[in-house]
């Protein structure tokens, strides 16, 4: 006999642990993103008094995209067209309030699905929100045949499940831009205030434009080139704080160093599964470059980047070939500081003949001995090599 076949109070318990451990599972046996979904829909389903189980994404359109159903059934599947957010039914509440949100069958917005759903004696519909760190990545919404099959404490553990599957699907997106064909560029224009370099370009007329950064411990050190007729480094010095790092190459201009901490753009990019491929501010608006995976959940990424700036926009989106940004990959084989070194080798002129700046001259701008500045000098020459030459 089914350990599932009643809902009494020992059973609510076992089908509240069987469902968050089977989803455990297949969170962790999953292969790729498609499986993770399928997985999760499966796990939903085979709970005793779940009928249907269905995993939608978001999409730019403000709509959720349906990615997975258990059981397989066409014509219901067929049935689940893309579901727009707002007050209208279940899934639109869970959207938007970003809360678990259970109602009668009668209060699905979609005439199509909710007579799909009266077809298979549906009676309750629950969907709960597919978050993690401030990124919506779309909802999960479970079909029962009785109402008691949806009690709160069900539909609290099915919202853990959301969270975990909001973490599994970030989680997807990183491994798949590392190895993704094609990649997606996002233009990015992102304000901020009170932080370096946002004011002071605005304050002083001039461009910031990152050179590298670095993942430390606590968060990351990011070094900006600084162009502009009032940006000397006087006048830089004052329109920071203590925290700020100012230098002036031998070859001239400005360079800084400053600290992010993890919760900054960088760590929300990091989060989403984004790597950063470009960045300059001017007049207190960043324009940034970021890259993700092809199918990446774009609307997540601006949540999380919401989270941690004053303002952002998506300005342009396109795909690209990862042959196309090969020396991104090249310089994916560096380490963070390796590539930093070389940045600021190469921006400072230490390539030229004669040289515009010494090992010295640069160890001391970015704060190391000069023997570490050349010890990674040299690794970042043999790692791009490697990545070039080895076929």
């Amino acid at each position: 006999m089914s350990a599932y076949r009643t809902l009494g109070m020992d059973s609510r318990l076992s089908r509240e642990n069987a469902l968050f451990h089977r989803v455990c599972d297949r969170l962790v046996e999953a292969s790729g993103r498609s499986d993770l979904e399928d997985g999760v829909c499966e796990a939903v389903a085979g709970v005793e008094g779940v009928s249907y189980a269905w995993l939608g994404t978001r999409r730019m359109t403000d709509s959720v995209e349906p990615r997975a159903t258990a059981p397989l059934d066409d014509n219901f599947e067929r049935a689940l067209e893309p579901t727009t957010g707002g007050e209208g039914g279940p899934v639109g509440r869970a959207l938007a309030d970003r809360e678990p949100a259970v109602a009668s069958v009668d209060a699905v917005a979609d005439e199509e699905r909710r007579t799909a759903a009266e077809a298979r004696g549906v009676e309750r519909v629950a969907a709960v929100p597919l978050q993690w760190s401030d990124a919506l990545y779309g909802v999960l919404v479970t079909h029962a045949a009785r109402e008691d099959a949806l009690s709160p404490a069900f539909v609290a553990v099915l919202s853990e499940v959301g969270a975990l599957v909001g973490a599994g699907l970030a989680a997807s997106e990183r491994r798949r831009r590392l190895h993704a064909g094609r990649l997606v560029e996002l233009d990015l224009r992102v304000t901020d205030a009170g932080l370096f370099p946002y004011d002071a370009t605005r304050d002083l007329d001039c461009r910031a434009t990152m050179l590298g950064y670095t993942d430390e411990s606590a968060g990351f050190t990011v070094t900006f080139g600084i162009t502009g007729p009032d940006a000397t480094a006087e006048r830089v010095r004052n329109a920071t704080d203590d925290t700020v790092r100012v230098s002036e190459p031998p070859s001239g201009g400005v360079v800084v160093e400053t600290t992010r901490p993890a919760g900054s753009v960088l760590g929300a990019l990091a989060d989403v599964g984004a790597t950063l491929a470009d960045g300059s501010v001017e007049n207190g608006t960043a324009q940034l470059t970021a890259r993700l995976a092809p199918g990446a959940t774009i609307p997540a990424v601006v949540d999380r980047l919401d989270a941690v700036a004053a303002t952002v926009s998506i300005a342009s989106k396109r795909e690209i070939d990862r042959a196309d940004a090969t020396h991104e990959d090249a310089l994916d084989a560096l380490t963070d500081r390796q590539r930093t070194v070389l940045t600021a080798a190469y921006e400072n002129g230490y390539f030229e003949w004669p040289r515009d700046a010494s090992g010295d001259d640069l160890a001391d701008a970015l704060d190391i001995a000069p023997a570490t500045f050349h010890q990674h000098l040299r690794a970042a020459h043999r790692n791009l090599l490697d990545e070039l030459l080895t076929e």
